[in-house]
């Protein structure tokens, strides 16, 4: 597929390292007077799940703006498979926006059907099998879901697609408790094969601490500590209290 030479460039869990899914080089983002980004730079390795991490108003959701390409650096780069992030390389990624809001006058399978037209790398195979996991009804009016309900079609939506790299900004945010075990159970199973990297902003990390490889902390528009959760673990910390003694 379109996006075959970029999982080859990358990394696989049974492989090894080549190239970042993700890099960041000194990104720096101005609104105005007010700096929101300052020299951020980390790396996200292929195959991996990576936790974006920091307080409300860190920078995390402009981060991923310009990820996706939605927003130029002010100075810096943005790197998908070490190639400029721009509306150019929007298919070799999937987002799921914070609040993002789907047609409410749609039924969930009229809006599946609409989302397969749209995206050339759409899996209908992968969205059967995603509509069970999810438990989506198709037949339902989005208009009459739960907040949990419309995250699950959301979600569902993103991971139907083929991208090799799923960016979510905050997927838990307002869910219930079912929605939010459904959501990371849908993401463990994307992990399986090792093709697909993930950067997920979330301020669930109970949810997500066992199932981060990576996290990147950010506050004030800063990279405050990027660390491997494995190495973490093996100096008797965790990635809650990690959290805890940057931002406490």
């Amino acid at each position: 597929m379109a996006y075959a030479n970029d999982l080859q460039n990358g990394f696989s869990r049974t492989g090894s390292v080549k190239a970042p899914a993700i890099r960041c080089r000194e990104v720096t983002l101005r609104a105005k007077k007010k700096t929101i980004l300052d020299r951020v730079s980390f790396e996200v390795p292929a195959g991996s799940l990576a936790g974006l991490l920091g307080p409300n108003g860190a920078g995390k959701s402009s981060l991923m703006r310009i990820l996706t390409g939605m927003v130029p650096p002010d100075s810096g780069q943005a790197e998908l498979f070490c190639a400029p992030a721009g509306p150019e390389r929007l298919g070799v990624l999937s987002f799921l926006p914070d609040r993002g809001q789907l047609p409410p006058y749609l039924g969930a399978g009229e809006w599946l059907q609409l989302a397969a037209g749209l995206y050339p790398d759409w899996s209908e195979a992968r969205k059967e099998d995603l509509i069970v996991k999810l438990d989506v009804d198709p037949g339902q009016r989005i208009g009459s879901m739960s907040r949990g309900q419309e995250a699950r079609l959301q979600l569902l939506t993103c991971l139907s697609r083929q991208a090799p790299i799923v960016i979510l900004d905050e997927p838990f945010a307002g869910v219930d408790m079912v929605s939010r075990e459904s959501i990371a159970q849908a993401v463990v199973g994307e992990l399986a094969d090792g093709e697909r990297t993930f950067l997920i902003a979330t301020h669930d990390i109970r949810e997500m601490e066992n199932l981060f490889d990576r996290i990147v902390l950010i506050g004030g528009g800063r990279l405050l500590g990027c660390h491997d959760v494995e190495e973490l673990r093996a100096s008797g910390r965790s990635v809650e209290s990690c959290y805890r003694d940057v931002f406490a």
